[in-house]
């Protein structure tokens, strides 16, 4: 009866009965207590921690400018991230050079405004901020087989493109690069002194096909009617040294690429 009374009287009697009497009683007086990290001191060591991830992040990636400095605002609105304030290639030629207007022949991926199909607009591990390297980059859009169809490519190995085209546009056919030509064929500008119009201008593609040509010499077309391509043929039948040359091909007397003199004549 004395236990039963200690039992149910005070909560704190009734606690000291019990766990003398049991082992793991509750306790309820006991004030169990939660240490909590200061929220502050936390969001420091995140945002250091974010901070060092950013800085070794840029240091492996080239970054677009306004990406970079997060002028998002620069290139899409405000309202839709996901949409350009302009259609290509008009929203990238308010800062770099408009190559439809530096070049006569422009690359695919420029005429249809889309310079995204070679460059990533946000960030890349690679320079200019292309998606791929070298010949990966090219082969995404032209065919490995017809390219190595063309007998100047078959030793190219792993020979960059750009080397001979370039990647955006040309005043040349095939868009080849000033130069290009005389890496494998002979550099008549430092043969002769003064040079047939095409070939001053690096212009070879005025008179030669691709080397996928089965033609004599790559030749556009052949004899008299190649020359009169630009040269008026009743100026040239004119001169009474051409009065009796009938169809005589132009280069039996004249060297179609230089000579010493302006006449280019392989006859002294």
């Amino acid at each position: 009866m004395a236990i039963s009374f200690f039992w149910t009287c005070s909560p704190k009697l009734s606690y000291d009965v019990k766990s003398f009497l049991f082992d793991g009683v509750p306790n309820p007086y006991k004030v169990e207590v939660t240490v909590i990290q200061d929220s502050i001191k936390q969001l420091q060591e995140l945002n250091a921690a974010n901070a060092l991830r950013t800085t070794v992040a840029r240091n492996d990636f080239n970054i677009h400018t306004p990406y970079q400095e997060r002028k998002c605002e620069s290139c899409h609105t405000r309202d839709n991230m996901g949409k350009t304030l302009l259609p290509m290639p008009e929203l990238c030629n308010q800062c770099h050079e408009n190559f439809n207007e530096k070049y006569t022949n422009v690359h695919g991926p420029i005429t249809t405004g889309n310079c995204t199909e070679c460059h990533n607009p946000h960030q890349s591990k690679l320079k200019k901020l292309l998606k791929f390297e070298g010949q990966e980059l090219c082969l995404n859009c032209h065919n490995l087989t017809q390219v190595t169809e063309n007998k100047v490519h078959k030793d190219i190995k792993e020979t960059n493109c750009t080397e001979c085209h370039n990647p955006h546009g040309s005043s040349k056919k095939f868009n080849l690069e000033k130069g290009s030509c005389y890496k494998c064929h002979e550099n008549f500008e430092t043969k002769f002194p003064i040079l047939h119009g095409p070939v001053s201008v690096d212009n070879c593609s005025q008179c030669h096909d691709s080397h996928t040509s089965s033609s004599d010499k790559l030749l556009l077309t052949t004899g008299q009617k190649l020359c009169y391509n630009c040269h008026n043929p009743k100026e040239i039948e004119a001169q009474k040294y051409h009065q009796t040359i009938k169809g005589e091909s132009c280069t039996k007397c004249h060297n179609p690429h230089g000579g010493t003199t302006y006449s280019f004549l392989l006859i002294k």
